[in-house]
């Protein structure tokens, strides 16, 4: 009889054992990355008139990120991006002015096991949240002018990274800001809430 439960446990144990050392394919935890973007929609306008010339971009123009899996499924992340960026010149003395939205958010970005798509396609989804500084400066005829103004605000977003190889990595996602209202932005730049869309390329190591 001693030697049936042993036969038994040895049985049921062996299993569990070997599943216990497998390695842990789809886990993320431990890597690092750096991320460049770039916008894929928004407007895009420019004009020139008697007067001067003006260019306006609404929507995300670029972000860089950095991300740090802390957890096999969850990154911490912090981020930054250019938004609502415009410039202005004037001819004949006219001066010329520059402004930017700019959003400094810290967040976390969640990759299920369920969701993946073997180990190098990972779909997510995040979340984070920050300040975002409208920031303009001008120069005229009467000197120059810098001011800069900053509201909370958050971002949520889902996409995919797909880790080409060991240490090189494309992401494409969309996302939703949402952001508190500027007192002192032009009127185009003053409620820059929306969805955005970028491309990443990105640099990665660590982890397994």
């Amino acid at each position: 009889m001693r030697a049936i439960r042993s036969f038994f446990a040895v049985t049921l144990g062996v299993p569990m054992v070997l599943r216990a050392q497998t390695p842990d394919t789809l886990s993320l935890l431990g890597r690092s990355s750096i991320a460049f973007g770039v916008g894929l929609i928004g407007s895009r306008e420019a004009s020139a008139t008697a007067g001067g010339t003006v260019a306006r971009a609404s929507g995300e123009a670029a972000s860089l990120s950095f991300s740090h899996w802390v957890r096999p499924e969850i990154a911490a992340e912090i981020s930054t991006a250019v938004l609502g960026a415009g410039a202005t010149a004037g001819f004949g003395g006219g001066g010329a002015r520059v402004d930017a939205i700019t959003p400094i958010l810290f967040g976390l970005s969640y990759s299920p096991r369920a969701l993946a798509l073997g180990r190098s396609l990972r779909p997510y989804v995040s979340a984070a949240a920050g300040p975002y500084i409208y920031s303009a400066s001008g120069v005229a005829r009467a000197g120059a002018k810098a001011s800069s103004e900053a509201v909370p605000g958050a971002r949520l977003g889902a996409g995919a990274n797909l880790f080409v190889a060991r240490h090189f990595m494309l992401a494409v996602g969309g996302d939703y800001n949402v952001i508190g209202h500027f007192r002192d932005a032009d009127p185009v730049a003053a409620h820059p809430d929306g969805f955005g869309m970028t491309l990443g390329f990105g640099v990665t190591w660590g982890g397994r």
